[in-house]
C-alpha cells in the first residue's frame, strides 16, 4: 500500500473547489484534485449549450486576475449584443442589457403597463445598486452565535427578506408581464422557487449579471483553467479514482483509501467539491453528524434541464429571431415542458445552402420524470417539433430532429456520440449533469441549505448546491470563503511553530 500525504485534497471538480485549490497551491500548499469523471478536459457527450453568465461580476475578473489568467484563455466565442428574447403568445421582447433599449421594447409590446413596469425595473435597478455587496457576501454562510446575528441585521436592514410578489402585485393582473419575468430567472438562476426574494430577480435582472457569454467548451473549460492553474503550482491530478473509505479520527479527516495503486493518501484538509449526497455513505452515523445527513437528505433537485437538438436550414429562421429566445406558449399554465423552451441557435460560420444550422432546444422537467419511458419523451419532443414548427411558419421538411433517436447504430469514432449507448440513456446523463434545486425558504437566509464547515474541523463542503441560488457567482464566492479559512488557519499554525522553535 502507498502512503502519500497531501496539504489539501479535492474530491471532484466542481468549480468553487478548483478555484480554492488554484489559490492554496500558489501560495505553497500540497493540493491533490481527485478528478472522478477521469478526465475533466475530455470533450463532453453532451449538446448542452455552452453558455455561461457572471463574467463580467467583480468577484471572477479579481479571481481572474490574482491568478494571471488572461481573458483570452477563456476561449469566449460571442458575447451577446442582446443575450436573450422572450416570445410569448403575442409579444416579442429583445432583452437588451441597456436600459433605454429595453424600456423602448416594453413600451412597444405592453404599451399600458409600461410606466409600472418601468417603476419595477427602476425599483430593481435601486436595489441592486445600494446594496453593499460586498458586505453581503462577507457575511453568507456565518460562522458562529456573533457573526449570525451580523448577518440577520443585515437582512433585516436591507429588505433581503422582501419577495418578489410583494412588487409584481403592483403589476396588476397582466400574467404576460409576470412570465415575462418569471422566465428570465428561470433561464439565469440553478434554483427554483415559487415565490423568490427580490434579492433574487434584482441580481438576475442587473445589466452585468445578465450577460451571455459563449465559450467554447462551457463551464468544462473553466474548470480546466483552474485544474491547469493547480498543476503550475506543482500540484497533483489524479484522474479515475474512486474512494473506498475516509479514515476519521477525532472529529478530524486523516485521510482518504483510495480504490487504486495510489492507496492511502494522508491529508490536512479535505475538500468535498461534488454532490453532497456523495459524502453521506462515507460519514458515520453518530451525534455529531446526524443533523448533518438530515440536512443532506432533504437536499434534492426539483427539476433537471432537458436538451434535444435540431438540424434546420438557415433559410427558414424567422427575421429577428435571436441566438437565444425563450419561448412560452401560455403564460398561465406553469413554466415546464413544451410550455417553456430555451431555443439556442447555432447558425452555420459560413452560410451555404447545403450547411445546416443547429437549434439546441432545452426544457425542464420534475426530476421524478427524468426515469420516464422513451416513448414519454418521444410524444414531448413531438410536442415541442409541432410548437417550433409554428414559431417558424416554412420550416416544414426543413427542421429534422437529430438529438435524441429512438434507433441510432453505433457510430465509429468521430462521429456526434462515438460510445456504446443509445441516444436516450446518453440524454438522460446531460440531464443529470443540470440540475435545478427547488427551495422553499421562510427567511432570505433559508436560500443556503448548508454551511461550507462541518462536524469534522478539516473537512469542508464545497459542494454545487451550497450556493446554487446565487448562479454561478455563489461558485466563485465559496472557493474564494474557503481560502480564508484554509490559509487563515494555516498561517496559524505556522505562526505557533515559529514561536515553539525560538521557545526551543
Amino acid at each position: 500500500m502507498a502512503e502519500k500525504y497531501s496539504d489539501i485534497i479535492i474530491a471532484g471538480t466542481d468549480l468553487a473547489g478548483l478555484i480554492a485549490g488554484a489559490f492554496l497551491a500558489k501560495r505553497g500548499l500540497g493540493v491533490t484534485v481527485l478528478n472522478f469523471d477521469k478526465d475533466v478536459s475530455a470533450e463532453k457527450k453532451t449538446i448542452q449549450p455552452n453558455l455561461v453568465t457572471h463574467l463580467e461580476s467583480r468577484l471572477f475578473k479579481s479571481i481572474l486576475g490574482r491568478l494571471s489568467i488572461l481573458d483570452h484563455e477563456l476561449n469566449i466565442t460571442e458575447k451577446f449584443d442582446v443575450p436573450y428574447q422572450v416570445i410569448l403568445p403575442n409579444h416579442r421582447i429583445d432583452v437588451y442589457r441597456q436600459r433605454e433599449k429595453l424600456y423602448n421594447e416594453l413600451k412597444r409590446e405592453f404599451p399600458q403597463d409600461f410606466e409600472v413596469i418601468k417603476k419595477f425595473y427602476e425599483a430593481m435597478d435601486h436595489f441592486e445598486a445600494t446594496l453593499d455587496e460586498t458586505k453581503l457576501q462577507d457575511l453568507i454562510l456565518p460562522d458562529g452565535i456573533k457573526k449570525r446575528w451580523k448577518f440577520e441585521k443585515f437582512v433585516q436592514a436591507n429588505g433581503l427578506n422582501d419577495r418578489i410578489s410583494d412588487y409584481l402585485d403592483q403589476l396588476g393582473y397582466n400574467e404576460e408581464v409576470k412570465t415575462f419575468l418569471e422566465s428570465q430567472l428561470k433561464l439565469l438562476s440553478k434554483t427554483h422557487s415559487e415565490n423568490p426574494f427580490t434579492y433574487q430577480i434584482a441580481k438576475t435582472l442587473g445589466n452585468d449579471n445578465g450577460v451571455l457569454y459563449e465559450i467554447e467548451g462551457g463551464v468544462e473549460h473553466l474548470k480546466k483553467i483552474f485544474l491547469d492553474k493547480i498543476e503550475s503550482f506543482s500540484g497533483r491530478i489524479q484522474h479515475g479514482n474512486n474512494i473506498e473509505h475516509l479514515l476519521l479520527e477525532n472529529r478530524r479527516v486523516k485521510g482518504i483509501q483510495l480504490d487504486s495503486f495510489e492507496g492511502f493518501i494522508g491529508a490536512r484538509y479535505l475538500l468535498w467539491n461534488e454532490e453532497i449526497k456523495g459524502i453521506t455513505k462515507f460519514l458515520p452515523r453518530n451525534f455529531w453528524t446526524r443533523s448533518l445527513l438530515n440536512k443532506i437528505a432533504m437536499i434534492k433537485p426539483g427539476y433537471y434541464h432537458f436538451s434535444i437538438q435540431f438540424k434546420i436550414d438557415p433559410h427558414v429562421i424567422p427575421m429577428g429571431m435571436k441566438e437565444n429566445a425563450l419561448y412560452i406558449q401560455d403564460p398561465a399554465s406553469e413554466l415546464t415542458g413544451a410550455n417553456y423552451l430555451h431555443l439556442h441557435l447555432l447558425r452555420p460560420h459560413h452560410r451555404s445552402d447545403s450547411e445546416p444550422a443547429f437549434l439546441t432546444v432545452s426544457y425542464l422537467l420534475e426530476a421524478e420524470k427524468i426515469n420516464s419511458p422513451t416513448d414519454y419523451f418521444v410524444n414531448l419532443h413531438e410536442e415541442i417539433t409541432h410548437h417550433i414548427a409554428k414559431l417558424m411558419p416554412f420550416s416544414n421538411h426543413k427542421i429534422e430532429l437529430s438529438f435524441p433517436l429512438v434507433l441510432r447504430e453505433i457510430e465509429p469514432d468521430g462521429t456526434l456520440f462515438p460510445m456504446e449507448k443509445n441516444d436516450f440513456e446518453i440524454f438522460r446523463e446531460n440531464a443529470q449533469l443540470n440540475p435545478i434545486y427547488e427551495v422553499t425558504p421562510n427567511r432570505f437566509g433559508d436560500l443556503f441549505p448548508l454551511h461550507h464547515r462541518t462536524p469534522y474541523k478539516n473537512l469542508f463542503f464545497t459542494s454545487p448546491e451550497l450556493l446554487a441560488s446565487l448562479g454561478l457567482e455563489g461558485k466563485f464566492l465559496l472557493g474564494l470563503k474557503i481560502i480564508d479559512v484554509i490559509w487563515g488557519e494555516a498561517e496559524s499554525s505556522q505562526k505557533k511553530a515559529i514561536r515553539q522553535r525560538k521557545i526551543a
